[in-house]
C-alpha cells in the first residue's frame, strides 16, 4: 500500500512541489541573505578613499570621552548625560548592530552638544582649551565623514536594484531575509 502511494501522480506532485518550495526558499535564505551581508558589511569594513562608519563612531567615541573629562569638573549633570549616551553607543557599537548604533549616535550627538554647551564661557586652563578644541574638532570630522559615507547609497542602490524587485521582494519576505540597515 505505501509503495502504490507514492506512485501516485497527485503525491508525487505534491512531494515534487513540496521539494521546490524548500529548495528555492533555502536558496533565497543563502544568495539573498549573502548579498545583504556583503551590503552590511560595508558598514563595518573600510575601502580605498573612505573609512567605515564603524571606525567613524571609534572616533566618536573617543572624543565625547575626552570631552567627558573635562565636562565633570564643570557641570557633573552634563557630564552625566553624556557618560550615560557615550555608554549606549559603546554598547552598541560592541553588538555590531546597526539600527542601534544608529540611534544611539543620534543620543550621542545631542548629548555633545549639550556638553559643549555647558562648556562655553567656563574657565579652562590652556591645555584643558586645546584638549577641548581637539576633541570638538575629531567630534565633528568624525561625524561629517559618517554624512559623507556611502554605506547608506549602496543600502539604497541594493533595495531598488535587487531587494525590492520581484521575485526576491516576495521570495525574501517568505524566506524571512531582512534587508540590510540603512545608519540614519
Amino acid at each position: 500500500m505505501h509503495k502504490r502511494s507514492l506512485k501516485h501522480p497527485i503525491t508525487a506532485l505534491i512531494i515534487a512541489v513540496i521539494t521546490c518550495g524548500f529548495a528555492l526558499v533555502l536558496n533565497t535564505q543563502v544568495k539573498l541573505g549573502e548579498r545583504v551581508q556583503a551590503v552590511e558589511d560595508g558598514f563595518f569594513t573600510s575601502v580605498a578613499g573612505e573609512r567605515s562608519i564603524y571606525s567613524r563612531l571609534s572616533e566618536k567615541l573617543d572624543a565625547s570621552n575626552g570631552l567627558w573629562t573635562i565636562l565633570e569638573s564643570v557641570d557633573s549633570a552634563a557630564a552625566e548625560e553624556l557618560s550615560v549616551s557615550r555608554s549606549a553607543l559603546l554598547t552598541a557599537y560592541e553588538s555590531r548592530d546597526i539600527a542601534a548604533m544608529a540611534d544611539a549616535n543620534a543620543w550621542l550627538d545631542t548629548a555633545f552638544s549639550a556638553a559643549e554647551a555647558a562648556l562655553e564661557g567656563a574657565e579652562l586652563s590652556d591645555s584643558q582649551q586645546k584638549a577641548l578644541e581637539s576633541y570638538v574638532t575629531n567630534y565633528e570630522g568624525a561625524t561629517k565623514m559618517i554624512e559623507q559615507n556611502s554605506y547608506n547609497s549602496s543600502v539604497l542602490e541594493f533595495m531598488r536594484s535587487v531587494y525590492n524587485k520581484f521575485p526576491a521582494a516576495r521570495l525574501a519576505a517568505f524566506a524571512g531575509v531582512e534587508p540590510p540597515v540603512s545608519f540614519e
